[in-house]
């Protein structure tokens, strides 16, 4: 708190879940009938949980700890899944998991990753009672079991009851966490594990409360050692007057995790509501040396660190102010903070505060954080309902349900799903703007970090960031313009300020041109509305994607890929532009085989755009048909009572020949970094080869009506095979949880009349797939990549990347009302209504647009942003509405 000032510690009464203000809570409608706020459909558990009960295998890894919008510090419990049973193993990628003894809080976090952990940074871990058998430098001997039916998060507020009675309460601000630790009552005589003896333990000490903060704690890989964090140097400060402030200060150096960063690092600065004030003794074990120059009830401590193999001496608490780890000295440090009940709590419970800030600039801007988002004039309730506020003013009201009285519009499932999606949608990237070390950002100039993976969020993520977060949408762009603009390349997936990880394309050039083909000008020449930041400099991006697509990177070593070139850029481009394809000699050689063009036809809508010369223009035209170059058409494979069908993706020799040992149409083999195709089919690739050409790709498959049987026997159940653990759903070839499938159930909208099996396929989808239990999506989210195509399929429409356009499925509610380019000059709304809907009755039998019926199944991005209104007329049978003009396609292009 600002000012040296604490208040004591305070008597707390347990009285469940904090409920925010008032004008939080809810509201009222102008005919005076009751509403909730939208805040209180958001679960954010949801996705928590996997297939599996109780573990976080195969489920959606969603971080459901205290976050504002975008915001950098995202603190939350971290648990370690040792000492459960076997099946509940997981790697903690959000820090949560459902089964897992907390083992620290700390202040940052993703949402929905797969892979090797990143960050669990700069941590806290609330103790109780003696620590005689605790190793301070070994978490398995003071984690803690929680009480989940104690557990709970809400928008703004994370809470647990750990076993040993202590109770966690967790808010935040853009570069801040605030925790409340309310300690069992004076009279408990609970260890600091319940798995520890108390023999040693000193009486004196039994009801002493304690702050463990470990500057070595991060997420550890368990599935994959050689990806795992390290702890690298780091200084630890702590004040000589107890009541000084901040409490204790410094920075803290990593290495490893998912993007493999050379090094990272984060300063902090952390406060505490009172000065801690219990002085530990020798006979305590745990204190030795001198206590001067260091505040009463204060120890920092070190040891030899080892990140894989925590040390079996305890270390030794001593009273320095100031310690540093240099690199290379291989010294863990931390600090201990102890408080002893005084009078006034004999029969009540100690409450604690403590606020940290982060900067990735210099502890000083940490501490600045909390001074500016935590003041001392605002309580832990009052950060809550700011954060409630403005979730519900940046993002959850940018999507209202009508409330017509009509039963699909009250259902409560769906509008949790909806909100609940919406509100993970804006997790994720995080807006890092003034907190890049290495190059100045401010407003004029923003940084967006955590791209965690690009190539799932072009999908569908950021395109509903241009429809109704179009000003943060147009600073991520510009965040990426400017990655290129300063470190070289632009980003695939990107972490800890560090381009990692390249999968297949540069799916960066798909974005970048999406929202150039949308705002400025589309491919048919359209000029846009200009809805997006006008000081986006779209040559700029033209030279970034240029980069990418002629530029052969420096070819990082990679354990998990032969080839290596895993960072940034197009790792395969020698084959590529030589032979116009990608042989076996480069690992994911289909998925970079198909990608690559897909990138090169979003190049070419910005060099048209753009107005290039002629030649650049149809080279990358010409460039966005080398994909099928990669589509053998002989490859073949029969499925059991449905039929044989022929012509797929596949690998090739040097030489032009088909490479199909170890290959199958129905698989993706090992499906990593070192298959053919990663984490796809070669069966699902065959949908996603071409999303700029599907009339080509209808025209390889056999034609209208094989295209379509070859559709539906997508989605017949037993047929599918595994492509990893956590992007299993259901049995069928078509796989809802992972990204290539996510347009297949809408490509019926290109055959004529076909529209109602579009409409069949994404409602059985979302039924079967999804909803608002803890395991309710069916995979990792993926940084917001599964909300955003179920928030999509609610409205009802589709995104097609890099075309302006959208394919139209069905809306799930009577009335919904999008606020499309908030904040813009050119904001404006559309309403979709549909007529007649029930649980019986959602087959579009008349689709109208403005009053205008279509006869088209897709809208281009500039009617929709005109607004207006799409009103669908509903039915208990199919109807062929759509016989009219097919979605665009590049082939049929003059």
């Amino acid at each position: 708190m600002p000012g040296g000032r604490h208040p004591g510690l305070s008597r707390l009464l347990l009285l469940g879940s904090i409920v925010g203000s008032s004008s939080f809570v809810s509201a009222t409608s102008q005919d005076g009938v009751f509403q909730k706020s939208l805040w209180s459909y958001v679960d954010p558990l949801i996705g928590t949980v996997g297939s599996r009960p109780g573990s976080a295998i195969a489920g959606g890894n969603s971080f459901p700890g205290a976050s504002l919008p975008w915001a950098m510090a995202k603190p939350g419990i971290d648990t370690s899944y040792i000492g459960l049973p076997n099946g509940s193993a997981v790697d903690a990628n959000a820090g949560y998991t459902p089964l897992g003894n907390v083992t620290a809080v700390s202040m940052t976090h993703v949402s929905g990753s797969g892979g090797a952990p990143t960050y669990g940074l700069i941590s806290q871990m609330p103790l109780f009672g003696s620590l005689a058998s605790v190793n301070l430098a070994d978490n398995m001997t003071y984690a803690q079991n929680r009480s989940l039916d104690l557990e709970s998060a809400t928008v703004g507020l994370f809470t647990t009851t750990l076993q040993n009675g202590i109770k966690i309460e967790i808010t935040s601000g853009n570069h801040t966490g605030y925790m409340r630790y309310t300690f069992p009552e004076s009279g408990t005589t609970s260890n600091v594990s319940s798995t520890l003896s108390m023999e040693g333990a000193d009486a004196a000490h039994e009801q002493d409360a304690h702050i463990l903060v470990d500057l070595t704690h991060v997420l550890p890989a368990y599935s994959s050692m050689a990806y795992s964090q390290k702890f690298l140097r780091g200084e630890l400060h702590i004040p000589s007057s107890p009541n000084a402030l901040p409490s204790y200060h410094g920075y803290a150096t990593y290495t490893g995790g998912w993007p493999q960063p050379d090094s990272h690092t984060i300063h902090f600065c952390g406060n505490f509501s009172v000065p801690a004030n219990s002085v530990l003794t020798p006979t305590s074990d745990y204190i030795q040396g001198e206590h001067s120059g260091i505040a009463s009830g204060a120890g920092t401590f070190s040891w030899q660190y080892n990140p894989f193999s925590p040390p079996t001496t305890r270390p030794i608490l001593r009273g320095y102010p100031d310690v540093r780890s240099y690199a290379g000295s291989g010294m863990g440090l931390g600090a201990l903070f102890s408080w002893s009940p005084t009078e006034a709590q004999v029969n009540g419970s100690l409450t604690l505060e403590s606020k940290v800030g982060i900067s990735y600039i210099n502890a000083a801007q940490a501490c600045s954080h909390i001074e500016n988002e935590l003041p001392g004039t605002s309580s832990f309730e009052d950060i809550i309902d700011q954060a409630r506020q403005e979730w519900e003013m940046k993002v959850l009201s940018k999507i209202q349900i009508g409330d017509d009285g009509d039963a699909t519009s009250n259902n409560a499932t769906l509008k949790h799903m909806l909100y609940s999606a919406l509100y993970q949608t804006g997790l994720m990237p995080t807006d890092k703007t003034g907190e890049n070390p290495v190059w100045d950002s401010d407003d004029t100039k923003p940084y967006y970090d955590d791209h965690y993976t690009l190539w799932d969020t072009y999908r569908t993520l950021l395109p509903l960031y241009h429809l109704i977060f179009t000003k943060p949408y147009s600073r991520v762009l510009s965040g990426l313009i400017s990655i290129f603009t300063e470190e070289g390349y632009l980003p695939a997936g990107r972490a800890a300020n560090w381009n990692g990880r390249v999968q297949g394309g540069t799916h960066a050039d798909i974005v970048l041109a999406d929202g150039f083909v949308k705002s400025v000008r589309a491919l048919s020449g359209e000029t846009g509305r200009g809805e997006l930041d006008s000081a986006i400099d779209w040559q700029e991006a033209y030279r970034a994607v240029m980069k990418d697509a002629n530029m052969i990177p420096e070819r990082n070593l990679d354990p998990v890929a032969f080839d290596g070139a895993t960072k940034e850029g197009r790792g395969a481009l020698d084959d590529y532009l030589s032979l116009q394809f990608i042989t076996r000699n480069h690992t994911r050689s289909i998925s970079r085989g198909v990608e690559y063009p897909q990138n090169d036809f979003a190049i070419y809508s910005m060099a048209r755009g753009l107005n290039k010369s002629r030649d650049e223009v149809d080279q990358m035209r010409s460039r966005a048909n080398w994909w099928q170059n990669q589509w053998n058409p002989t490859a073949n494979t029969t499925l059991d009572g449905i039929g044989t069908f022929t012509g797929f993706p596949g690998a090739r020799n040097a030489d032009g020949t088909w490479n199909v040992t170890a290959y199958d149409p129905l698989s993706c083999g090992t499906c990593g970094w070192d298959a053919d195709i990663y984490e796809a089919k070669v069966w699902e690739t065959a949908f996603s080869v071409a999303p700029h050409d599907m009339a080509k790709v209808i025209n390889l498959m056999g034609g209208d009506e094989t295209f379509v049987r070859r559709l539906d026997a997508s989605f017949v159940p037993g047929f599918g095979t595994s492509v990893g653990a956590n992007n299993d759903a259901g049995s069928a070839l078509f796989n809802p949880g992972n990204e290539p499938s996510f347009a297949t159930p809408f490509l019926y909208n290109y055959v004529p009349g076909m529209h109602w099996k579009t409409v069949n396929q994404t409602r059985a989808t979302v039924d079967a797939f999804y909803s608002d239990a803890r395991n309710g999506y069916p995979g990792n989210i993926d940084g917001g990549a599964l909300p955003s195509w179920l928030i999509f399929n609610l409205v009802g429409m589709y995104p097609m990347p890099g075309q302006a356009l959208y394919l139209l499925s069905a809306p799930r509610f009577s009335s919904l009302n999008v606020s499309l380019f908030s904040g813009t000059a050119v904001e404006t709304s559309l309403t979709v209504l549909a007529r007649n809907l029930s649980s019986t009755s959602y087959y579009p039998q008349k689709v109208t647009w403005n009053g205008v019926e279509l006869d088209r199944a897709w809208l281009k991005h500039g009617e929709i942003a005109q607004g207006g209104e799409l009103v669908f007329y509903m039915g208990e049978e199919p109807a062929r509405w759509d016989v009219g003009e097919r979605p665009w396609s590049l082939s049929a292009w003059p």
